[in-house]
């Protein structure tokens, strides 16, 4: 299993970074531009956790479990993922406002496509995760933010 941590910061507060990562409405894969629209399908909604499909370039189905704090998403099925496979995020209040997220991203790969792919995520730290998934929806909601 590939394991990766890594902290962001964000001027976002906790509540609205919560928000983000619980929100399973049709409007989730504009909040988190990776996400495929055609690829979101919630199963099961509750207030403490969710069953859903999403993905970008393959399909995954995650059950959610979320608290005051913490999100935690585990894989049931994908074609990249072995099951089991998840992703915790911890959201904090920064210490100077805004937000601090401290990601636990714990995947191990399924067939070479999977496997090439959490190794490039292990050998970089996250980078990519990092950037591409969280730093730019964070961003987003940021600018969304300030323009009202």
């Amino acid at each position: 299993m590939a394991r990766v941590t890594f902290d962001i910061h964000t001027s976002l507060p906790p509540e609205r970074v919560m928000l983000m990562l619980t929100d399973f409405s049709a409007h989730r894969p504009y909040v988190w531009p990776t996400l495929a629209p055609e690829l979101n399908e919630v199963h099961r909604l509750g207030p403490g956790g969710a069953d859903v499909t999403e993905g970008s370039l393959s399909r995954e189905r995650d059950d959610y479990d979320w608290s005051a704090d913490r999100v935690r998403w585990t894989v049931r099925e994908s074609n990249f993922c072995q099951p089991g496979s998840y992703v915790e995020v911890r959201v904090r209040p920064g210490t100077k406002g805004g937000s601090k997220l401290h990601v636990d991203w714990n995947r191990r790969g399924v067939g070479i496509k999977g496997m090439i792919l959490i190794t490039f995520v292990a050998l970089t730290r996250g980078a990519i995760i990092r950037r591409k998934v969280f730093q730019r929806a964070l961003n987003r909601a940021l600018r969304q933010l300030r323009n009202g």
